[in-house]
C-alpha cells in the first residue's frame, strides 16, 4: 500500500475511534458531550470525503477506476451525510435508544464503505503513475473537558464561564452547573454565543456554548 492508502486507512482508523467516543458519551447519556464528539465525527468525515471527491477520485478514473466503481463510492458517500444529518436533527435525550440504534447503524455502514474503498481505490493508487496530493489531516481534536461549577455561589459560575469564553472565544466550552442555567442564555445570545444544554444522570446540568 502507498503513502496515500496508509494516510487514508489511518484517517478511517480516527473516525472509527471519534464514533465510539460519540457512541460511548450517548450509552452515559452525557448529551452536552455527545453532541460535542458528533460535531467533531461529522466535520472530520466530511472533511475527508471532501478529499475523495475532489482529489482522490478524478485521479483513479483517469487512471482506469471504472466509473461504476466511483459511482458506487459516492452514493455511499451520500447516505454518510444523510446518516450524519439525521443524527445531527435529532433530539437523543428523549430516544437514546434510537439514537445508539443509528450511532450502530453508521459505524457498521463506515466499516463497509472502508472495505470497499480498500478493495477499490487502494490498489489502483499503488499503480498510478502520478497519483494524486496526499490527504490534510483530519480536524479530530477532542472535545474539551467540562468545568465542574456545582458548589459556586452565584454569581461565581457565570463569571468563570465568562473568563473563559473571554481566553478562548472560538473554542467550544462544556460547563457542569447544579441546574438548567436560564440567566444564562440570554447573555450567550447578546455575546454572539450557542448553546445546547442537557441534564445529566448525576442531577446536574451540562451546557455546551460554542460560537454562534
Amino acid at each position: 500500500m502507498n503513502r496515500i492508502g496508509e494516510m487514508l486507512s489511518t484517517q478511517h482508523g480516527q473516525l472509527d475511534r471519534l464514533l465510539a467516543l460519540t457512541a460511548a458519551a450517548a450509552r452515559a447519556n452525557e448529551w452536552a458531550g455527545y453532541r460535542a464528539r458528533l460535531g467533531a465525527l461529522r466535520e472530520a468525515l466530511l472533511e475527508h470525503m471532501l478529499y475523495e471527491e475532489e482529489e482522490l477520485f478524478p485521479a483513479l478514473g483517469s487512471g482506469g477506476l471504472g466509473a461504476a466503481e466511483i459511482a458506487g463510492l459516492l452514493d455511499q458517500h451520500a447516505r454518510l451525510r444523510t446518516m450524519l444529518d439525521t443524527l445531527a436533527a435529532a433530539a437523543p435525550q428523549y430516544d437514546p435508544e434510537g439514537c445508539i440504534a443509528e450511532l450502530e447503524a453508521l459505524a457498521a455502514f463506515q466499516r463497509e464503505h472502508h472495505a470497499r474503498e480498500s478493495a477499490a481505490c487502494y490498489p489502483q493508487s499503488d499503480r498510478m503513475s502520478a497519483p494524486p496530493p496526499a490527504p490534510p489531516p483530519l480536524s479530530t481534536a477532542t472535545p474539551p473537558s467540562p468545568m465542574d461549577l456545582r458548589g459556586l455561589q452565584p454569581p461565581e459560575p457565570i463569571v468563570r464561564i465568562f473568563e473563559a469564553l473571554e481566553k478562548a472565544p472560538r473554542t467550544p466550552l462544556r460547563a457542569i452547573l447544579p441546574h438548567e442555567p436560564v440567566p444564562l442564555y440570554g447573555l450567550l445570545r447578546e455575546r454572539g454565543f450557542a448553546y445546547t444544554g442537557t441534564p445529566r444522570a448525576d442531577g446536574g446540568f451540562e451546557v455546551l456554548i460554542e460560537p454562534a
